[in-house]
């Protein structure tokens, strides 16, 4: 089955669809990323070997277009609306990554992404090697590297397996995009968008990290009984879960504004 490299900028696609309830955003979504595979076209010549076409289009995307990641302004939400993305050309190695992918799709370039546990890795697959690229900037990562990082994750001493730089399986890749988007809304306390998202979400699966998600969120604007039925349904659901210990501290602060407000009603 032929592997679809721009499904994961589809996913961001759907995400910023849902977050701004902007009926018109894919259209000009399209719209830009078409005038970016139009300038790519006069640039990347269909006779040059395809490593030359893949590290001509690295270079347009990072050099020319001057896409880039801000270290100072890594896990903003805004680093995951591509609106904002496109237009400032600044966003995280996920992000950045995508639209690389989207590129690679029209340009049958074999370009796709590893799930690797630290960010979002790109894997070039050639006829007689492998190359991983680091969507941060563009260039070569080489598996030193990637081992270093990986103990830096892990522990000294932890040994990643091959199985951690294939192709990502996009239903893991799917599911990690979506924390992360969880993650940088409720981080930032986007409370009625994080809202929208994760209900929207949850009408396809009621999985428990959405609904502790949820409960948080409602947390966070102060609907404390229906925050406490979403907290206590995670912790039951997934009492191992090395967030469960966390969630357990705030059912007991949530139970103790809950009786704060009951004292102040009467």
């Amino acid at each position: 089955m032929k592997y679809n490299r721009r499904a994961l900028y589809d996913k961001f696609v759907s995400f910023y669809h849902i977050v701004s309830d902007d009926e018109s955003s894919e259209a000009q979504l399209r719209g830009k990323m078409g005038h970016f595979v139009r300038k790519a076209r006069r640039e990347i010549s269909p006779d040059w070997t395809v490593e030359d076409r893949i590290y001509r289009l690295l270079q347009l995307v990072y050099d020319d277009w001057g896409f880039h990641c801000d270290p100072e302004h890594y896990f903003y939400a805004r680093n995951l609306y591509l609106p904002y993305v496109l237009e400032h050309r600044e966003g995280m190695p996920v992000s950045l990554g995508a639209i690389i992918l989207y590129l690679a799709e029209v340009f049958d370039l074999p370009i796709y992404p590893v799930n690797f546990p630290t960010q979002l890795i790109l894997r070039i697959e050639l006829d007689d090697k492998v190359i991983f690229i680091d969507p941060w900037n563009g260039s070569d990562i080489s598996q030193e590297k990637l081992q270093q990082l990986y103990e830096a994750t892990f522990g000294f001493g932890a040994q990643m397996q091959p199985q951690e730089l294939e192709r990502a399986d996009f239903k893991l890749l799917t599911e990690r995009f979506e924390q992360l988007a969880k993650n940088a809304l409720i981080r930032e306390e986007h409370n009625e968008i994080a809202f929208r998202y994760i209900e929207h979400l949850i009408r396809w699966s009621e999985d428990p990290y959405h609904i502790r998600d949820r409960g948080i969120v409602l947390a966070q604007m102060g609907a404390y009984p229906a925050a406490l039925k979403d907290l206590e349904y995670f912790v039951d659901k997934c009492p191992k879960d090395p967030t469960a210990a966390l969630i357990r501290v705030q059912l007991l602060e949530l139970k103790g504004e809950m009786g704060k407000d009951r004292q102040s009603i009467h």
